[in-house]
């Protein structure tokens, strides 16, 4: 069931590569951060004066970056998974991963779902750096999901810088799971459990449209102009109930916002009604 063109943004790589640069710029070299304006431009953010202090000797900076690994093999790592040696005093960890074929890749570091954190998932290119918060909790294993035949290296940085999750997208990350709950919800009680009609169906997709649609008007996100697609997509659906997460155009928007908010360690969830 594919209808029309759901506007979707057609930056999503932009908008994705710029979560990730900034995340990893971060990390590598504590640079003050930088305010996004609407078409692209930067500006610098403004921070209160401060007095320099000259470190004692006893308390000398820490460096960023406190050592490096470089690991290679072929074909997924779900079983085993590849072993990390992670120096103390790390508080971040950022791998650049490369596969020949370049196809899709997911990739997790401990158990994503006991810390609170997320698999990345992304084409498997030279245009991102992994990056994950590294805590007492943490365990040095890397899993990895790819082609069997696909050859990868991934270079691992080990950062004292700790990571630089962002608070907005957390929040609105939080905001759209509800969205992304209701809609998934609707289909599985309307289509699997028949739990209810195409009337309670469709108030249930208003819902949901009327929810990304104030998300998109307080948005200060990249996932603004995601939000304002998706609510396009719900709200021009097809008048044929149910099946709304069966159709492209959702999922040429919700993948983009899943992906960011991964990035971002505050995956979006379903919180399912049915089946649980």
């Amino acid at each position: 069931m594919i209808w029309g063109d759901a506007a979707a943004p057609r930056a999503r790589r932009a908008g994705l590569s710029l979560v990730i640069a900034a995340t990893a710029a971060l990390l590598l070299t504590g640079c003050v951060p930088t305010a996004v304006e609407a078409g692209g431009e930067s500006r610098p953010t403004e921070k209160a004066a401060v007095t320099a202090l000259t470190p004692s000797p006893s308390m000398p900076p820490a460096p960023a970056v406190i050592s490096t690994q470089l690991i290679s093999g072929v074909g997924p790592r779900a079983e085993d998974g590849v072993p990390l040696d992670v120096p103390p005093g790390t508080r971040s960890v950022l791998i650049h991963l490369s596969c020949d074929p370049a196809e899709r890749f997911t990739a997790e570091l401990g158990d994503s779902m006991m810390l609170g954190q997320a698999p990345l998932s992304g084409p498997c290119d030279d245009a991102r750096t992994l990056a994950w918060p590294w805590e007492a909790r943490s365990t040095g294993v890397l899993t990895l999901w790819m082609a069997p035949e696909a050859e990868w290296e991934a270079s691992v940085t080990y950062s004292s810088e700790p990571f630089p999750q962002d608070p907005v997208l957390v929040s609105e990350c939080e905001t759209y799971s509800n969205v992304y709950s209701q809609v998934t919800n609707a289909d599985e009680g309307f289509g699997y459990y028949a739990a209810f009609g195409a009337e309670e169906w469709n108030r249930r997709v208003d819902a949901a449209a009327s929810l990304v649609d104030t998300l998109a008007s307080s948005s200060t996100s990249v996932l603004a102009p995601y939000f304002r697609s998706m609510h396009t997509v719900l709200a021009e659906r097809s008048p044929i109930p149910g099946g709304m997460t069966e159709v492209q155009e959702f999922w040429e928007v919700q993948n983009p916002i899943s992906e960011i908010c991964a990035t971002n360690h505050s995956e979006v969830y379903v919180l399912a009604e049915f089946g649980g």
